[in-house]
């Protein structure tokens, strides 16, 4: 069995699906690999992740999008992080070999990025969080889900790893509008959209950039597709899985410094 995908939005899993997909339904991708469409957040990417387990996954994959965190980053950068930084200042660690074959393989056709990803509970729509969040850990990037992915990869003692592209850059807030229309699984509500354009119509620039910056996002991530298949470069040897498994799991304290 070849790796468990969670992905949080229609639009990031259609990347890799090509064709509908459903909330909660499990699809079989070629080259052996699951993937599981869970929505926004740290919750329903766990549940997604335990689900995708029982059905015989063989490594956790969190793929998406990301907000930039380090100065300067620029959106449609893609991210390949060498540790998780959650919310409780826990820290988890990719398979290290899965890692290197990513890099090895999308060096040089994508503007690629390692270091740490950090998680938030919620959205960072300002500038302002997101520079609090980076004084704090150093990571490069930002997102809800990874984390709670990684620990249950953690607790089941099978390889992990995230693919994440950027959305808004650092210097970006996020427009109010945009975040009041979007569900859980990215889908607009125009109604909402356009109510919130009515009240603030001064951010609609700000939500002409965010799309493009989304389309910059999504063409990196299907780059990243094509040229490491629906498995994600998972390795494989026959029909056994090859891996030295490091992702470990320890205190950002412990270090006596910060990630």
């Amino acid at each position: 069995m070849g790796p468990g995908i969670v992905t949080a939005i229609f639009a990031e899993a259609r990347i890799l699906s090509r064709g509908p997909i459903a909330p909660g339904e499990v699809l079989h991708l070629p080259e052996g690999a699951l993937m599981l469409l869970s929505g926004m957040g740290a919750d329903r990417a766990r549940l997604a992740a335990r689900f995708l387990l029982e059905k015989k996954a063989a490594a956790l994959v969190s793929w998406g999008s990301a907000g930039g965190l380090l100065p300067g980053l620029s959106a449609g950068s893609l991210i390949l992080p060498e540790r998780i930084i959650a919310s409780d200042q826990s820290v988890y660690r990719v398979d290290p070999i899965w890692h290197e074959r990513l890099s090895s393989q999308l060096k040089g056709y994508l503007d690629l990025h390692k270091g740490a990803l950090a998680e938030s509970p919620v959205v960072l729509a300002t500038c302002g969080a997101k520079s609090i969040l980076f004084g704090r850990t150093g990571a490069i990037a930002v997102d809800m889900e990874s984390a709670s992915i990684a620990l249950v990869a953690k607790e089941a003692g099978i390889p992990f790893a995230a693919i994440r592209a950027v959305t808004d850059a650092a210097e970006m807030n996020i427009p109010r509008s945009a975040l009041s229309s979007i569900d859980e699984f990215g889908r607009v509500r125009l109604s909402r959209l356009l109510l919130g354009l009515v009240r603030r119509p001064v951010e609609l620039r700000g939500l002409v950039r965010l799309g493009r910056n989304f389309q910059a996002a999504r063409a990196t991530l299907t780059t990243v597709a094509r040229h490491a298949g629906s498995n994600l470069l998972f390795p494989w040897i026959g029909e056994e899985t090859v891996f030295r498994q490091r992702t470990l799991t320890e205190p950002a304290a412990q270090k006596g410094k910060k990630p």
